[in-house]
């Protein structure tokens, strides 16, 4: 099959850069949607070979110049807070105006596990904390389905392993990087699913090459699922130190009051990954708990 033209924006994020990396070592031409041309980590891949495009998700004119001749489009657009319904559903507007204004043929978009279920998860309404990110991952997605292209893609990543390193871990599971202890609120019989976010490129990949089979598809991402005392003893044993898990208890929670956090990790024990990790593991190849800490030590 001859290469793919594929745009992908958020370029120098985890997930964008891993598609940048996939789809090049792939052969196909690859051009990297950055803020910033001139930053390390746009820098970073035009190294690697790909073409930066520079523009924002708000310039409509830019993103139509950057999709000039293009033959798909990779969207990831960040979530950027609970007050962001309008910001991030008209970025994806834009992208997909400017999309079908240049007649690239095929979007692959990354939302979440579980999006589109809203309705059914445990306390859902307007008070829950994280009512408007689930809605505007539900609205991401319904643009993509319903802009007539050609193919379109979803990818929905469960739990990101980056959480667990630093700089995130130091919001996630505060001191972990000091103590080595996982302090959760997850309750701890939950099955929860864990994925590298670079390897997002290896699906979005593997789908330019079987275009057909991937075409119209809704997929479900994850590496393992693991209760969160089985992920610790697999992160122990990758970098070589004990790691152990902390609950809140009720009271620290009540003293900790509203928080977008512990409302997902409880969430989160709540809502099943369902049995996509077994499947997507094997059929994309994705990394491992522990592959992925034995590369990356520092926690």
């Amino acid at each position: 099959m001859s290469p793919f033209r594929i745009l992908v924006t958020a370029a120098t994020g985890t997930q964008g850069g891993g598609v940048v990396r996939q789809c090049l070592q792939d052969g196909h031409d690859v051009y990297a949607f950055v803020r910033n041309p001139f930053s390390e980590a746009a820098k970073a891949l035009s190294e690697l070979g790909a073409k930066l495009v520079e523009g924002s998700f708000e310039n409509v004119e830019s993103l139509k110049r950057g999709m000039q001749n293009i033959d798909v489009v990779f969207l990831n657009v960040p979530v950027s807070g609970a007050k962001a319904v309008s910001s991030d559903v008209e970025n994806t507007k834009n992208v997909v105006q400017a999309a079908k204004s240049a007649s690239v043929s095929w979007m692959i978009c990354s939302t979440a596990m579980n999006t589109g279920k809203h309705e059914s998860f445990p306390g859902w309404g307007p008070d829950h904390l994280m009512y408007e990110y689930w809605l505007i991952k539900h609205a991401i997605e319904n643009l993509v389905r319903d802009a007539g292209f050609q193919r379109w893609t979803i990818i929905r990543p469960a739990n990101f392993m980056q959480n667990l390193r630093p700089p995130l871990s130091h919001y996630c599971f505060p001191g972990f990087h000091e103590r080595k202890v996982l302090k959760t609120a997850f309750y701890p019989d939950a099955k929860l699913g864990w994925i590298d976010a670079s390897d997002v490129g290896k699906v979005v990949a593997k789908a330019l090459a079987e275009p057909d089979k991937y075409s119209g598809k809704e997929i479900d991402l994850a590496a393992e699922s693991v209760t969160i005392g089985e992920l610790a003893e697999k992160i122990g044993k990758a970098i070589g130190k004990p790691v152990t898990v902390e609950s809140y208890t009720e009271d620290e929670l009540a003293a900790l009051g509203p928080n977008v956090n512990i409302t997902a990790q409880r969430w989160a024990s709540e809502v099943p990954t369902g049995d996509c990790a077994e499947r997507a593991a094997a059929e994309f190849g994705l990394t491992s708990v522990e592959e992925f800490f034995t590369r990356n030590g520092e926690i």
